[in-house]
């Protein structure tokens, strides 16, 4: 837009370009006011020339049918300019018509000058008309409507100067005033359009807006009248529309009777000017619930309205229930976890009569371990999974089935006598002797269960859960797949399992753990040929005691081998020093567990145990007992051993005899020396059967090349014997206790008694 029409077409203010086009595009509209300026020039200008027929009356007649045409010409193009989205001619427009304005006052200035008062009259009339028409029409353009008003009214006052008749040149000074009002009606009026049209424009912003956020809202939302019912409701995702909710009816109605009293509750907040909400929650035909938050508020004007927005918080409260059960159960078998167990104990203690009296059962998988490391974790979650599942169907309706972490599970079963927990656990047992397939392999393992009852054996959940975990303990103790239900005598087990535990924490954290060296003696030379080393520990007091008193730390995997390292390190020092002075001890036997070999390298530990202190390997010697073969991680104890005799450890087999070990045992693995067991060794003489079982293990021992030791020799009626049989070494209280270190240098230089013959 030029200068020029920028100028013609605007004005002082300061208008929104939408409201300015609209404002210059009125010089495209009120269509019959156009037309009728155009009758009535072209009517004038007819009447002038035909009372008047001469030249300039004609042309002014030609000149204004010629205009009209060129003038309807351009409107209806702009018109469908406008309809079209584009911007029509307005210059044109304007100028055409400023230039029809100035052909009106042509027109009545040579009818004021023609000395036809009928005809000026008409003329003056017909330019008023005129004028007003200009201002009505062009108020949206105030300056071009008072180029307008200028252009046909200036050459009417210069007309009445003129004019022949004097009186006619008081039109010359009414028409400056006239000109002045009209100028400031119209500007007056083109102020109160453009604010209506502003404020019009904002409102209907506001509306688009509002109904914008209403359309975008993820909430439902109602106006309510004084009288609670809907006059207003918008579905988040739609236009507000009465085919959603049922307009006119009263809300309280629409909702349930339990939601009913909690919306009494917010809208009586609301109409005191504090802001209610609830929570209320609808099922569908099909039973699928959604919940909503409802905030109830007032309006602020005073036409006592009510605005309700509810809000969809399915989503939420599925992702809080989803929180909540995560909570209280265990990801791998979805069972209920210990805060469940508890809380169901606490609320069964609670009670204030035990008329169904319950028991806890506590079930530990047996060599779930194991499993784990040969198979691999997916074969224990796999396990785990199954047992869960069997152990609901082994119990009733009711009872409480939980997963307490790694491979235990509490039960919370209805349970009036010791009859009803072990029927329990025979169909736990059931269940359980069906064996679990994962990835074509079979997985078979037991569980071990202690049982307690509620409340007999507490009147707490800690005394109860307790009680259930000390008879899971003796269950253990008593070959696992085993039941134990709860008796007073089991805490002082369990107590005395625990002072072994803590002596043995004590003994390595005082380092009061020292070897005590055993002679082993030739039953042909009666020298000493070799020490076994045996654990001994300072109590509190000083006090040396035997390994009894630490037998259950031995069955810890974690203090078991802190045992085991530091009788190792203390017999290989020991070693150490009595080479350096040239001490000739033989050898020394360790005693190694099953627990041991199934450690990370445990032999190549103790072969590099040697070489850092450049030991040889014919100085100690490896004892195990025959269990070590038939237990869980045979595979193991086999590597180990082959490695350390492959080394040149030579292999005792100890407490031969007293277990399930068979002959292919002792093919199969590498064994250098049998130990006959002391309970064999007491009875001879008093037990023929004692006198056989000797006899053959020192046959068999000699018949496959092996040495053979017998432990517990006490009086020489024994030592004759075992001479008799052939025994080769003999170990006991007969030729010496236990001894410390210290004392060993003196041990193999003390002469023993000379060897016994044998007659013949």
């Amino acid at each position: 837009m030029g200068r020029f029409e920028s100028w013609l077409l605007g004005t002082r203010a300061r208008i929104p370009a939408a409201i300015s086009a609209q404002l210059t595009n009125g010089l495209f509209a009120s269509v019959p006011i156009f037309l009728g300026g155009i009758a009535n020039t072209s009517a004038v200008a007819a009447l002038a020339a035909w009372r008047h027929p001469t030249a300039p009356f004609i042309g002014w007649l030609a000149f204004e049918l010629i205009l009209g045409v060129a003038r309807l010409a351009v409107l209806l193009h702009g018109k469908r300019e406008i309809a079209a989205g584009r911007t029509p001619p307005r210059l044109l427009a304007a100028v055409l018509s400023c230039t029809w304005a100035g052909s009106v006052g042509y027109g009545t200035f040579i009818c004021l000058t023609c000395n036809d008062w009928v005809l000026a009259t008409i003329a003056c009339l017909s330019a008023a008309a005129m004028v007003c028409g200009m201002c009505l029409r062009n108020f949206g353009t105030p300056r071009l409507a008072a180029v307008m008003v200028v252009s046909a009214l200036t050459p009417c006052a210069v007309g009445g100067l003129l004019a022949p008749d004097p009186v006619m040149r008081v039109i010359s000074i009414q028409l400056p005033v006239f000109m002045a009002t009209i100028f400031s009606a119209s500007f007056a009026l083109h102020r109160l359009l453009v604010s209506w049209m502003i404020a019009l424009s904002e409102l209907e912003s506001s509306k688009s807006l509002n109904e914008t956020i209403l359309q975008s809202s993820p909430d439902y939302t109602l106006i309510l009248d004084e009288d609670y019912r809907v006059v207003f409701c918008n579905r988040p995702g739609g236009a507000p529309s009465a085919m959603v909710a049922p307009v006119d009816r009263h809300w309280l109605d629409l909702l349930t009777d339990e939601d009913r009293e909690a919306a009494q509750t917010a809208l009586a907040n609301a109409r005191s000017g504090t802001p209610g909400s609830f929570a209320i929650c609808h099922s569908n035909a099909l039973g699928h619930k959604r919940w909503f938050d409802v905030a109830v508020n007032k309006t602020s004007d005073a036409s006592g309205r009510f605005i309700v927005a509810a809000r969809d918080i399915t989503h939420q409260k599925k992702s809080e229930e989803k929180a909540i059960w995560m909570a209280q159960h265990d990801a791998l078998t979805g069972l209920p976890n210990r805060a469940v167990l508890q809380d169901r104990l606490d609320a069964i203690l609670a009670r204030a009569d035990h008329a169904h009296p319950v028991s806890l059962l506590i079930l530990d998988v047996d060599n779930f371990k194991s499993i784990n490391d040969t198979l691999g974790h997916d074969a224990g979650d796999a396990l785990l999974c199954v047992m869960a599942e069997r152990l609901r169907m082994a119990v009733a309706e009711g009872d409480l089935v939980a997963r307490t972490g790694g491979d235990e599970f509490a039960l919370i079963v209805a349970a009036r006598s010791e009859a009803d927990i072990e029927r329990t656990a025979q169909q736990i047992f059931a269940q359980l002797r069906e064996p679990i397939v994962h990835a074509g392999r079979s997985l078979e393992c037991g569980a071990s269960i202690g049982a307690s009852f509620v409340p007999r054996d507490g009147k707490a959940r800690s005394e109860i859960m307790k009680a259930a975990d000390i008879a899971l303990y003796a269950a253990k103790a008593a070959g696992r797949a085993q039941l134990r239900i709860y008796e007073p005598a089991m805490m002082i087990e369990v107590d005395r399992h625990q002072t072994m535990i803590t002596s043995a924490r004590h003994a390595l954290m005082r380092d009061s753990v020292v070897p005590y060296y055993q002679p082993k003696v030739s039953l042909r030379t009666s020298r000493i040929v070799g020490f076994e080393a045996l654990l001994r520990w300072r109590d509190g007091e000083g006090t040396l005691q035997g390994p009894d008193g630490l037998k259950a730390a031995f069955d810890d995997p974690a203090l078991g081998a802190l045992l085991s390292d530091r009788m190792l390190d203390k017999v290989l020092h020991d070693i150490e020093r009595w080479i350096a002075a040239g001490i000739g001890f033989g050898h020394v036997a360790v005693n190694v567990t099953g627990a041991d070999f199934r450690r990370e390298r445990f032999a190549e530990t103790i072969i590099g145990r040697l070489a850092e202190r450049d030991l040889p390997a014919s100085c100690i010697q490896i004892e195990v007992t025959e269990n070590v073969f038939l237990g869980h991680g045979a595979n193991h104890v086999e590597r180990g051993l082959r490695k350390l005799s492959d080394h040149g450890i030579r292999i005792a087999l100890d407490d031969f005899g007293t277990g399930y070990a068979s002959l292919s045992h002792l093919n199969h693995y590498p064994v250098d020396i049998l130990k006959i067991d002391r309970s064999f060794i007491e009875r001879l003489g008093m037990s023929m059967d004692a006198e056989a079982i000797s006899s053959t293990v020192i046959s068999l021992g000699h018949c496959l090349g092996l040495e053979v030791i017998a432990e517990g020799v006490e009086n020489a009626a024994q030592e004759r014997q075992l001479m008799t049989m052939g025994c080769d070494m003999g170990q006991g209280f007969l030729y010496s206790p236990a001894l410390p270190a210290e004392q060993v240098p003196a041990a193999l230089t003390t002469p023993l008694s000379p060897p016994l013959r044998v007659n013949g």
